[in-house]
């Protein structure tokens, strides 16, 4: 982690150097000169000292002398990251007024002069502190290089989890729970009647229970004898290539050294390669590899496994999605997911209270579910909880004490906190700040895809790839991090995209750890705060908060809803976060910002969603540094004008969506600013109005990925798609016309981007059809029309889309009595929903039509009698029914029962929360 701060500084310090331009008054040149080339030799330091922060964060542990000097090279780091904020605003000040005249100029010369001199005084000392640093480690002995022992061995943590990992060898067969479906599944395969030589990959999060599933199938095929010879090695982080050979060698010699040569200790890759292949000759052998974390293992070692076509088999486990991928094929890969609460509880009874137990005693049942929600489902962590209480006494006030002071870096989870450390270790550097950033969000929080990878590109995180946006190569960073099984997924969309991630709690309580030791962030739950203070998470009432000390923050992000402005104390602080790069007050109660935060000149982020906000002042104009403007669920309903100084800008999400009546909703679009299009840099336009000069000018955003726009007009419509079809990069698009406007004249409009994705119209469509170039939109996954009064013609166009997975049709979208889905319409659709069709009394579904449609939903189509053809729907299980007329409702009773089908009736809202009432399961 010490060489991505450090590298993130050397990023930022290039950055700000490529983008300065040094002032026009000769009185201050000399001083902003020693300051640009002081920055650029702090550059070089740090580059060189990378190096060296990368071995010690590969190590697994070090001694007190390298931590001490590696957490003092991370201060100056900071430090200097600090400085190169405030050099920044410097010049951009400088350049500001540059522009303001000469009075302006020589008024302020004498302060500006002040503060830059003081800046290069500054950076000076942290030349002369990294020059200390590196002479004291020459002084000290401090040794960095990677591989030498520092301290405790460097590769005792290893061992341990080594040894830990080959105690599963003694494991009873009663000790082990939740394993059966997998085991089976394995041991078919080994059986099967394929004779070429295949692996099977065991992949899932550190814990799990990938080495006790592969070890308990190893020893029961050893004592079957299906097999003639056997080999079982842990791999791990730092394995030796030939040292992995030799081990397998001696293991399916059973240790016999007189069948190995005099020179087996000194033999290089080729001649192991090739003792192993001799003996593995004509051998039906299972070997196991536990705990790979790189391709190169088994690139290393696919020709040493020779195939003899006599059925041979490898087993692996790892942690890492693209180990199982390179090495096994799709069908024989398990994912190893935590144990459902029946297996967990059954593992905990056995491990706390003996075998036989699955029970534990009433008045310990709501502490035994705190310690379960813990682990998540996780058996390492269930295992060693277990075994500390089994030798405790098993009361309340015991188990009370216990869990108040359990943590991930207590002696009781050491185990779990290593295999987490090693697995964080691994990491590329350019993933650890990101993962680190998801401890703020609270426990068991689900975090929002899009808002997580716009933090990230506020923050810097996250570096650009060629052609790709930060935005993509922040998508890319979440695929690497569930791969690696750091997070998981929580939703996936019905078109397929993640939308929700969550991060085990385990995890969490590590990157917490890890993020104190670093001073990377904190999460606030009452009480004081110690330290100066870098990131701030507000899990809790933060009447009491208090940041004196805290001038460094980067950001602030507000969990706890009931944490209003008017009882924060931070907004007294606001004009001393000069650095800050994030503030989201999502959901709080406030109804106006303080003005101080329009001082924020490295603001990138500024999140107001669902807050009480009804104005957003023209001094926003200031925050020349914006990239996020969330004003989404408020009461604002004009953008200021100047919203156009943000270049910076990358996304807006304004308006809202009200309930009108029942559960009908309405969306309020906000007021385009004029001379919105100039921002290059938007990538995302959510619910603004549209109105001549933005429509007119819409096609200047080459960047844009998604809009949703509103207040559409007639005479709007054919000038904003043609500039929508020459978007290339468009990919998500929603249109709401000006209402009881008819201005989808398809035919008169140029085809849409045909790469687009999702698409919601808002509006009637005139003469009540889809033009025959809708069906060339071959990459549509979502189709959403509301109030477009399709007739019976445009049906055809809509189910021979080959991609669409959701398709919804509201208020009126589809005005024919009959729908009749023919075969082969709608091959990969997933649900369908019907809601608010007035004139539809029939639905009726031939056969092979929609074969993969999971959820049928029907919402108050008040005429509708008769749905044909259930039983055509192989993959429905949901039919979910809302406001619909009681004669239909009752019409399903007398339908054929089918087992798949849950069939809901209503709505139904218990303690705030909806759910459904089901008819029959």
């Amino acid at each position: 982690m010490a060489e991505a701060i450090v590298l993130s500084v050397i990023k930022s310090i290039a950055s700000t150097i490529a983008g300065a331009a040094l002032t026009k008054l000769t009185s201050l040149k000399s001083t902003l000169s020693e300051v640009h080339s002081r920055l650029e030799h702090l550059m070089s330091i740090f580059e060189v000292m990378s190096g060296s922060l990368k071995d010690i964060d590969e190590m697994n542990d070090y001694n007190h002398a390298v931590a001490a000097w590696r957490k003092q090279v991370i201060d100056v780091a900071y430090e200097v990251e600090d400085i190169v904020d405030e050099y920044s605003y410097l010049i951009r000040e400088r350049h500001r007024k540059d522009f303001k005249g000469l009075l302006h100029t020589v008024i302020h010369i004498s302060r500006d002069a002040r503060t830059w001199y003081q800046t290069a005084n500054h950076l000076q000392i942290f030349e002369t502190k990294l020059n200390n640093l590196t002479n004291m480690r020459n002084q000290f002995g401090i040794n960095t290089s990677q591989g030498m022992t520092i301290g405790n061995n460097s590769n005792d943590d290893n061992g341990q989890i080594s040894r830990f990992a080959e105690s599963s060898h003694f494991k009873l067969e009663n000790e082990i729970i939740g394993i059966e479906e997998n085991r089976n599944l394995i041991e078919n395969w080994l059986a099967d009647n394929e004779t070429s030589q295949y692996i099977i990959a065991v992949w899932g999060m550190a814990g799990v229970g990938k080495t006790t599933l592969a070890t308990n199938v190893y020893n029961r095929q050893k004592k079957d004898y299906h097999f003639s010879c056997f080999a079982w090695i842990s791999v791990t982080q730092t394995y030796n290539i030939n040292g992995l050979l030799r081990n397998i060698i001696l293991d399916l010699n059973e240790g016999k050294m007189e069948a190995i040569p005099q020179s087996f200790n000194t033999m290089d890759y080729r001649h192991l390669i090739q003792i192993l292949r001799e003996f593995l000759h004509q051998k039906k052998y299972l070997i196991v590899l536990d705990d790979i974390w790189s391709t190169e293992v088994c690139t290393y070692l696919r020709n040493a496994f020779l195939d003899c076509k006599i059925g041979s088999r490898i087993i692996i486990t790892t942690r890492v999605y693209d180990v199982a991928i390179n090495a096994a094929s799709k069908s024989h890969i398990i994912e190893l997911e935590p144990l459902q609460k029946d297996k967990a509880q059954m593992l905990f009874c056995h491990t706390v209270f003996g075998e036989g137990t699955i029970k534990y005693p009433h008045d310990l049942e709501e502490l035994a579910q705190k310690f379960l929600h813990k682990c998540e489902g996780l058996p390492l962590a269930i295992v060693c909880i277990g075994r500390l209480l089994s030798i405790k006494d098993k009361n309340i006030i015991m188990w009370q004490r216990i869990y108040d002071g359990l943590n991930i870096g207590s002696t009781d989870l050491r185990n779990v906190y290593n295999i987490f450390r090693i697995s964080f270790n691994n990491l590329p550097v350019y993933l650890k700040s990101c993962l680190l950033y998801c401890s703020m969000f609270p426990e068991g929080h689900k975090i929002r895809t899009n808002k997580l990878i716009r933090l990230w590109v506020a923050e810097g995180f996250v570096q650009k790839q060629g052609s790709k946006s930060l935005e993509e190569v922040a998508e890319e960073y979440l695929n690497e991090l569930t791969h690696r099984c750091m997070l998981q997924i929580h939703h996936i969309t019905h078109h397929g995209k993640i939308s929700r991630y969550k991060i085990h709690d385990l995890i969490r309580d590590f990157l917490l750890t890890k993020s104190r030791e670093e001073n990377f962030c904190e999460v606030y739950r009452g009480g004081e705060l110690s330290g100066d203070i870098r990131r701030l998470a507000i899990s809790n009432s933060a009447s009491d908060l208090r940041l004196e000390t805290s001038h460094h923050l980067k950001s602030i992000i507000v969990f706890d809803p009931k944490a209003s402005f008017s009882n924060l104390t931070l907004q007294n602080y606001f004009s001393s976060f000069r650095l800050l790069k994030v503030l989201d007050m999502s959901f709080s109660p406030i109804e106006k910002l303080p003005n101080e935060i329009y001082q924020l000149f490295n603001l990138h982020y500024l999140g107001l969603r669902g807050t009480k906000i009804k104005k957003i002042s023209k001094s926003l104009g200031r925050l020349q540094n914006l990239q996020t403007l969330d004003v989404w669920k408020t009461n604002v309903e004009n953008l200021p004008s100047t919203v156009v100084k943000l270049k910076r800008l990358r996304y807006i999400s304004a308006g809202k969506y009200s309930i009108v009546s029942g559960m009908e909703g309405k969306i309020y679009s906000v007021t385009a600013p004029r001379k919105i299009c100039d921002l290059a840099y938007l990538q995302t336009i959510k619910y603004l109005a549209a109105n001549d000069e933005f429509v007119k000018n819409i096609g200047n955003l080459a960047e844009l990925r998604s809009l949703k726009i509103g207040w559409v007009t007639d005479s709007q419509c054919e000038e904003l798609f043609v500039a929508l079809s020459k978007m290339e990069r468009l990919n998500i698009l929603e249109v709401a016309a000006r209402p009881n406007s008819v201005i989808f004249n398809w035919e008169a409009f140029p085809s849409l981007p045909l790469y687009l994705q999702r698409l919601t119209f808002h509006g009637i469509f005139a003469k009540g059809k889809l033009p025959q170039w809708f069906s060339g939109l071959v990459q549509l996954q979502t189709v959403s029309l509301d109030g477009s009064r399709l007739s019976e013609d445009s049906l055809p166009v809509l189910g021979l889309l080959p991609n669409l997975l959701l398709l919804e049709l509201c208020n009126d979208a589809y005005v024919g009595k009959r729908i009749c889905l023919q075969e082969c319409w709608f091959p990969k659709l997933y649900k369908l929903q019907l809601i608010q069709l007035n004139e539809l009394i029939c639905l009726e579904i031939r056969r092979d039509a929609m074969p993969e449609l999971s959820i049928l939903c029907l919402k108050r189509c008040a005429e509708l009698k008769i749905v044909q053809g259930m039983e055509n729907l192989p993959s429905l299980r949901d039919l979910v029914l809302d406001e619909m007329p009681n004669e239909f409702i009752n019409s399903l009773h007398n339908a054929p029962d089918n087992n798949k089908i849950k069939v809901v009736k209503n709505w139904i809202e218990r303690d705030g929360i909806l759910s459904y009432e089901a008819i029959n399961n």
